[in-house]
């Protein structure tokens, strides 16, 4: 069953920002080492691709990630990825009733946008996020291996700098294996939620949220899928 976890703000002025949202979380029985060995395989032809930028994540040109633009996961004939699509729209229904109720959702022309984030010792990605225009929508990703880092998803209205940011969560002690929502300690609104990443772990959330991930320091690759749900994007292939 999938977890979703109320960001909610609590403004005491009537001048203060005002926000809610829901971030999802469901872990899946995908085969993730399967997955792993399938999308390192497909590395070198995404690296050959052009690289366009890297979306704000600090990780540069040389990565996957730079080439999003380039290719679409979902687009590739593997079991996995194929069960993945399925899990992705079940979540969606099952999110967007946890947000709107009995409201049914308009699928017509829904898309799915997907590509890789390959990750090595000392990489991390950096404060960014994914839209903030009147037609954002939903984003996600996908935990094939992550040696219990961490995604953190900031307060939109959240003023303090990444390096702060970072180091609050960084201090969580390592052997800490749960997910924390950290709050102001003057005020104790909700500044972020520190999730722990596991392989199989399926996330939704609106694709305006800031986010960013802990540094990696794992020997072996650490992999995510990060996607973009869409209506009707020409650019997208159909959920």
């Amino acid at each position: 069953m999938p977890d979703f976890i109320p960001f909610v703000s609590e403004p005491i002025s009537p001048f203060a920002p005002n926000w809610r949202f829901l971030i999802g979380e469901e872990n899946t029985d995908i085969d993730c080492l399967q997955l792993k060995e399938y999308l390192l395989s497909k590395e070198e032809y995404v690296l050959s691709l052009d690289a366009d930028n890297d979306g704000s994540t600090g990780l540069g040109l040389d990565s996957t990630t730079a080439r999003y633009r380039r290719y679409n996961v979902m687009e590739w004939n593997n079991p996995q990825i194929n069960l993945l699509r399925e899990k992705i729209y079940n979540l969606y229904l099952e999110y967007h009733a946890a947000c709107f109720g009995k409201e049914q959702p308009n699928n017509n022309g829904l898309t799915i946008g997907c590509w890789m984030n390959i990750m090595r010792k000392g990489d991390r990605i950096e404060k960014h996020l994914h839209g903030y225009s009147p037609q954002s929508y939903i984003s996600g990703h996908f935990c094939v291996c992550t040696d219990n880092t961490r995604t953190v998803y900031v307060n939109p209205y959240e003023h303090q700098s990444e390096d702060i940011l970072c180091e609050e969560v960084e201090n969580i002690p390592k052997g800490d294996d749960k997910s924390r929502m950290i709050v102001h300690k003057a005020h104790g609104s909700q500044k972020m939620y520190a999730a722990l990443n596991s392989p199989g772990k399926l996330t939704l959330f609106p694709n305006y949220v800031p986010h960013f991930t802990t540094t990696y320091r794992g020997d072996d690759v650490r992999i995510t899928l990060a996607f973009e749900l869409r209506p009707r994007f020409d650019n997208y292939i159909p959920l």
